[in-house]
Parts: structure tokens; C-alpha cells; sequence
């Protein structure tokens, strides 16, 4: 029972919840792409992005000197059932903003990391 209650309080903050959003549209982002997307102070996002891979949401890779983010592949059944309910909850008109930024930054690019 716990697992369930950690795994829902990593969902219950808009950040989180946006974060998570990314994710499911982009597969993998760098925390500087998340950073951008969303407006956040580096230190936020690492933050909420660890609370998310402690909760067992996310995974990470190492690109260089980058860190990749994406929702964790080996999470369970119920897990992705429930990632997968939320999904249909992103095409509600209230997720527009986070919609037309992700699309803004998407026209742009991808790994706006590496300078």
C-alpha cells in the first residue's frame, strides 16, 4: 500500500503532473529541455525529477555530460494503467497551455542541451 501512496503524491503536484505530461509526448528529455519547457529554476527541476524517479515513474540516462529523463519502461502493470488513464486526461482543453510550449519548443528542436 505504500508503493501506491508514494507513487500518487508524486502525481499530486502540477509540476509533476506536467513533467510526467512531457514525458508522454516526447519519450525522453534533458532536465535543461524540461527547465526551458516549463520555466523552472534548475534546482526545481531536479527536484520535482527526483522526486518522480524515487516515487519509481521515471528512469535516467547519461549522454556526456546530460542527464535524460523518461518514464520508467519496467514499471508495473497497474503503474501503466494508470499512466495510461492519465494520458486520456492530457487531451482535455485545460492542458492546452502546456500543449501550445511543448509544440513551441518542438518547432525548434530537440536537445537544446548540448551548446
Amino acid at each position: 500500500m505504500e508503493d501506491l501512496v508514494h507513487f500518487f503524491k508524486a502525481l499530486s503536484d502540477t509540476t509533476r503532473l506536467q513533467i510526467t505530461a512531457l514525458l508522454l509526448w516526447e519519450k525522453e528529455l534533458c532536465v535543461c529541455d524540461i527547465e526551458n519547457i516549463l520555466d523552472l529554476s534548475q534546482s526545481k527541476a531536479s527536484r520535482h525529477l527526483r522526486y518522480l524517479l524515487n516515487s519509481g515513474l521515471l528512469t535516467f540516462t547519461r549522454k556526456d555530460k546530460w542527464v535524460y529523463y523518461s518514464l520508467d519502461k519496467d514499471m508495473s502493470e497497474n503503474r501503466k494503467s494508470l499512466i495510461k488513464l492519465y494520458k486520456k486526461f492530457l487531451k482535455d482543453d485545460e492542458w492546452n497551455d502546456l500543449r501550445a510550449k511543448y509544440k513551441a519548443w518542438a518547432a525548434n528542436g530537440t536537445n537544446h542541451c548540448a551548446i
